[in-house]
């Protein structure tokens, strides 16, 4: 498997155990916060960090990326562990753009939710909030009654550290008790009001159209 497919299978295995049908364990650590999402994108626009995705199990593999949220849209940057730049994800709204940079291939929201359904499930608003520091609220979701998933038992769990702004979410821990695969996707720094200027960018003209 290149490492381009392992970043893929890992981002949508985020997404997976997310939005399994069958309603997951919660372990939820509930923040302590300064500020709603609302009144904290008001008062910094943007934010922008560092992190890492670690699996284990059956795919083991530790990836970095770097991220900027502006309002409700999310650029994320991930880099293999020669620090190539691999995969770029673009969560406009409840949009969801893909750019596998190393194959230089571009997908669009319909074409990622043809292939994986549970997108359809996850707005990526979701996912903008956890890079915000505040909790992407999955518990009460409704999942379409043909939504179907393999596994059998999922637990989510969330936990903060202390922030400038607050006790806010940093890392999101996804286990699948079944064959003891995890997965975790924690957050290291987190600046408020500041961005990275080169995630903001737009699709070249010659992958959209590809």
């Amino acid at each position: 498997m290149n490492y381009n497919r392992f970043i893929l299978v890992l981002i949508m295995s985020f997404f997976v155990l997310s939005n399994c049908s069958q309603k997951p364990a919660y372990g939820m650590i509930i923040p302590d916060y300064k500020w709603s999402y609302e009144e904290l994108k008001s008062e910094y626009k943007q934010c922008r960090g560092k992190g890492q995705l670690i699996s284990k199990g059956e795919l083991q593999g530790k990836l970095t990326f770097y991220f900027t949220v502006r309002n409700d849209s999310t650029y994320i940057q991930f880099r293999d562990f020669l620090g190539r730049r691999t995969l770029y994800l673009q969560l406009l709204g409840n949009e969801v753009y893909a750019w596998d940079i190393l194959q230089d291939k571009w997908f669009l929201t319909t074409q990622i939710q043809s292939q994986y359904p549970f997108l359809i499930v996850l707005e990526p608003t979701d996912l903008t909030r956890y890079f915000w520091g505040i909790d992407p609220q999955l518990r009460g979701k409704e999942y379409p009654k043909d939504f179907m998933f393999d596994h059998k038992s999922i637990s989510i769990s969330f936990q903060t550290k202390p922030d400038a702004v607050g006790s806010m979410v940093s890392k999101a821990m996804f286990q699948i008790n079944d064959n003891q695969n995890q997965i975790e996707i924690e957050i290291k720094e987190r600046e408020y009001g500041m961005s990275y200027p080169r995630l903001i960018r737009a699709i070249p003209p010659t992958i959209l159209h590809n």
